[in-house]
This record gives C-alpha cells, sequence and structure tokens, in this order.
C-alpha cells in the first residue's frame, strides 16, 4: 500500500481515512456518496482500468455533463497512473474525434446521453480500445456500474509521481484547433492548494459547482474541496432555478462561476424567494466583472464576500486573486498573484515595465509543462521560464494587475489603439444593458471601427440616440462604438466566455 503523498490519488486516499463518513460529493436532487464510498468506487474502477490493460502514461478519455462520475474516472485516472483527457460535452462528432486521436487516448468513458455521438465517431477514432458507457450498451461497449462492481476495493499500488502527465486539457480553440495542455500532478496540487490558502477556505465549506468539470476551474475547486475534507455539491447544468434552491437546500456556503453566471442569476425573476444567507465567499472567474455588477452580486448576497481570479488552463488555473477585501477598492483590477505565482509585465522584447504601463502579462511558476504533440507552439508560450498569456495588462504602484485586452481584441481604428474591455466596462453602465461584447470590424477609411453588439435587458429597449449620447459623455470620441447591434444572446465557450471570433466573423460586413 501507498503511504506517501506523492500524486492527486493520494489526496483523495488520505481524506478519506480521515473522514469516511462525512458527504464528499453531492448530484444535486439525485444521489450522495461519503468520501469512504467515494474512495471506494474510484479504487475500483483503477483496479479494473488496471485488469484491462490500461496502464501508466495511457490516456482515458471522458465525457460526462457535471456528476459525481466524472470526479470517479478523474481519480482512478490518477491513481492508476494514466493520463486523464476531460472532454467538452457541447463539441460535436468531428470535434471530439480530433481531440481523441490527437490526444492518443486508449478508452473513453461517457454518460449515456452521448451514446449516439460516440456510436457516430467510432470509425474515426481507431486508437480507442475500449468503450465504458454508464448506462446500455452492445457488445463492444462495458457498462460502467459493472467495470466498477468487478474491482477490488484496495489501493491500487502504482507509483505515481508529482512530476507524471495526469491531464490533458484541451483550451477552448477561441482561434484554430484546440491546443492540448499538459498539466501534471505537481500542477494540479498545486492549483487546489494555492485556491485554498489564497481564499482562506475552511474544511467545513460546502461547495456548489455550476460550470463544467471539464473546465479547470471547476476541477480545480473540486480538487481543493476533496482534499480539504469539504462537500461539493454537484449541478449536471447551470439551471438557475436550481443554482438558487440548492443554497438553502445544501446550506452552500461558496459558488463561483463567470461574471455571466451572476448576471443571470441576480435577474431571476424570483430571486428573492430563496434564502441565500448561508453563502460568505462568491469568486468570479473566467471574465472581469464590471464594477456595477460587482456592487449588485453583493447587494443580492448580504453575508457574502466577493473575490475575482485571473487564469488560464495552461497556468493550472490560477495567476491572481483579487482578495475580498479589496473587491470594491479596486474593482478593476483581476489582482495579486498566487502563492505560487510570480507576474510580470513584459514589452515585446521581454524586458519588464513600469508601473502603469500596458505589455504582456508573463506567469512563472505553475503553468504546464507544454502543449501535446506541439512543440512549436510550446516554445512560443514559454520564453526564458515564463509563460505569456497572450493578454494584455499592467500593474499599479501596489502591485495590482489590471487585464486590458486579449493581443487580437485590441482595435486599431484611425491609427488608435482600443481596448475593448475599457469600452465595455463604460457600457455596462448603461442601466438598461444586460452583456455587450465590444469588437473591431472592418472599414475601408478607419481599418477598423469599433463595434458593440448588445443585449438588452428582458422587456427594455434601448434608444440608440440615448444610449450614444451616453457613451459621448463617458470616453473619447475614438472609443465610443460607431456601430451598434441589439441580439438576443451573444455566442460563448462553456466557461462563459464571450467567443469573440464568432462575432467578428458574424458582423465582419456590417
Amino acid at each position: 500500500m501507498r503511504v506517501y503523498y506523492d500524486s492527486l490519488g493520494d489526496t483523495l486516499r488520505l481524506t478519506a481515512g480521515k473522514y469516511p463518513d462525512k458527504i464528499a460529493v453531492v448530484n444535486y436532487g439525485e444521489s450522495r456518496f461519503t468520501y469512504c464510498e467515494l474512495n471506494e468506487r474510484v479504487n475500483k474502477l483503477a483496479n479494473t482500468f488496471r485488469e484491462m490493460g490500461i496502464s501508466k502514461g495511457d490516456k482515458v478519455a471522458y465525457l460526462f455533463f457535471n456528476c459525481s462520475q466524472f470526479l470517479e474516472v478523474h481519480y482512478a485516472v490518477a491513481k492508476t497512473g494514466a493520463v486523464g483527457v476531460p472532454l467538452n460535452f457541447r463539441l460535436i462528432g468531428k470535434e471530439l474525434s480530433y481531440q481523441l486521436n490527437n490526444s492518443d487516448a486508449v478508452c473513453i468513458v461517457y454518460g449515456p446521453e452521448f451514446v449516439e455521438t460516440v456510436n457516430s465517431i467510432r470509425h474515426e477514432i481507431p486508437n480507442i480500445k475500449y468503450y465504458i458507457c454508464d448506462g446500455d450498451g452492445d457488445d463492444s461497449t462495458l457498462i460502467y456500474e459493472k467495470v466498477i462492481a468487478s474491482g477490488s476495493p484496495d489501493e491500487p499500488n502504482v507509483d505515481v509521481t508529482l512530476y507524471d502527465d495526469f491531464i490533458i486539457m484541451y483550451t477552448s480553440g477561441t482561434t484554430g484547433l484546440p491546443k492540448g495542455t499538459v498539466l501534471t500532478h505537481k500542477n494540479n496540487f498545486l492549483g487546489n492548494i494555492e485556491i485554498a490558502l489564497d481564499y482562506r477556505f475552511k474544511r467545513s465549506d460546502i461547495l456548489q459547482i455550476v460550470p463544467p468539470l471539464y473546465h479547470l476551474a471547476s476541477l480545480t475547486f473540486s480538487g481543493m474541496a476533496l482534499i480539504l475534507g469539504q462537500t461539493l455539491i454537484i449541478h449536471k447544468q447551470v439551471n438557475p432555478q436550481e443554482m438558487l434552491q440548492a443554497i438553502p437546500d445544501e446550506k452552500i456556503t461558496f459558488s463561483w462561476g463567470p461574471g455571466t453566471l451572476w448576471n443571470m442569476l441576480i435577474n431571476y425573476p424570483d430571486f428573492e424567494k430563496y434564502d441565500v444567507s448561508s453563502v460568505r465567499l462568491i469568486i468570479n472567474g473566467g471574465m472581469t466583472m464590471p464594477s456595477e455588477l460587482r456592487q449588485k452580486v453583493l447587494d443580492k448576497f448580504p453575508n457574502a464576500e466577493l473575490g475575482d481570479t485571473y487564469g488560464l488552463t495552461e497556468t493550472s488555473v490560477g495567476v491572481s486573486i483579487l482578495p475580498p477585501e479589496d473587491a470594491l477598492r479596486k474593482s478593476a483590477s483581476v489582482g495579486v498573484p498566487l502563492v505560487f505565482s510570480d507576474v510580470r509585465i513584459f514589452n515585446d522584447h521581454g524586458e519588464e515595465l513600469p508601473p502603469n504601463v500596458v505589455g504582456e502579462i508573463v506567469s512563472a511558476g505553475n503553468f504546464m509543462k507544454g502543449y501535446y504533440k506541439n512543440e512549436k507552439a510550446t516554445a512560443e508560450a514559454i520564453k526564458k521560464g515564463w509563460f505569456c498569456t497572450g493578454d494584455l495588462g499592467m500593474k499599479d504602484e501596489e502591485g495590482f494587475i489590471y487585464l486590458v485586452d486579449r493581443k487580437k481584441d485590441m482595435i486599431s481604428t484611425g491609427g488608435e489603439n482600443v481596448y475593448s474591455k475599457e469600452v465595455e466596462d463604460v457600457i455596462y453602465g448603461y442601466p438598461d444593458v444586460l452583456e455587450v461584447a465590444i469588437i473591431g470590424t472592418p472599414d475601408e477609411k478607419w481599418g477598423e471601427v469599433v463595434t458593440a453588439v448588445i443585449v438588452p435587458k428582458t422587456g427594455k429597449a434601448i434608444v440608440e440616440e440615448d444610449f450614444i449620447k451616453y457613451c459621448r459623455s463617458n470616453m473619447a470620441s475614438y472609443k465610443c462604438p460607431k456601430i451598434i447591434k441589439f441580439t438576443e444572446s451573444i455566442p460563448k465557450n462553456p466557461s462563459g466566455k464571450i467567443l469573440k471570433r464568432e462575432l467578428r466573423e458574424i458582423y465582419a460586413n456590417a
């Protein structure tokens, strides 16, 4: 039996030994498992993996809506020494087959909702030897619960170290084909610990997980919870009513999500019917939150503090934290570096810039091993020990980081650079705006013009003339939108980030 603490699998083993009867995971409205039960199911799955011939370094893909089974596979992979490939459940067949082939996966484990999708691409994924479905299957498909039932509950005796590869997570793919980000056990372990330290989590906290588990932030919060011995409340998909109902039902103390989720939640018509007094901490991640929205969230959750986190998949989720005590004082900032991160602002020559000068945000510390089978992209991203985020930002005199824009989202209009986030922050102050995205669209005279894509609040009609007057009174004329498009929704990826590439394609001839 392993007696040391050297992989993510060991964290679950140790917690289960300390708190065997505590509830570890709740599939909201459905099943719940104690730490002892969860660890035993993970062991059985890991041992069956080994009996099937899946060994250290083999790639195992998993495709589920949010559920405890996702975590079971994730930790079974860790205990086996295999490498996990969490898959985005919103992908279509050809996108899934690309990631399965690119990652060299030999096994795929999936929920019943994806039987048709997986069956439709079987002929495209010849490397897959094992299909395991949590539901009915045919002669070529193993049944998930039978696979677990056939395994030994003993701890797998596999030599797995912190420096071994643990997961390959594919980037959102906002431009080009997604790249497989290789993260080690050490990356994940440090990511879990720094979140626990910097946000001062307690063992008694009850965490609500709504954004997808294949998103590294949800996975990191879950990993942190299982290290500390907390309870996870998992929602299958985003549903504002269920999310609000779960708070009093389960006495939830923490919830996280992108600003788009919080905007949707606090504007839910029946919000006031729910008792949200148990929530003590809310974290915004995936996008910056305008100060007006920040205050509204705090008003709606009277006992909660609000923090922010900024990071990327490649940085094992975290780069910086905006502590709750600075949430309003530094509302435009994404905070200070996390405990295991060093963050600087570089110019195009790799030289550090002084305070209040915009450059590229780079990070050293807990970042990826590299992109899977992509040495060129790895070399472009990691330079002289620094991970180059591709984000434009600056630091103030106190060391707080400000995210200005993505390099590719900066708009060049008539020789002036316009940072889309700056314009968005102003527009979010307009009372009838629910969501906005600022993009550049081609223009013969100016090169690009500032274009605003706006979702009005329900039941509100924005008068364009009044809106333009508001913009002109709050920012320089060259930053003001020249084109305004109203729409019912803005495309986003599963983590809630607005897909500006899609918007630029839609409105290219605006």
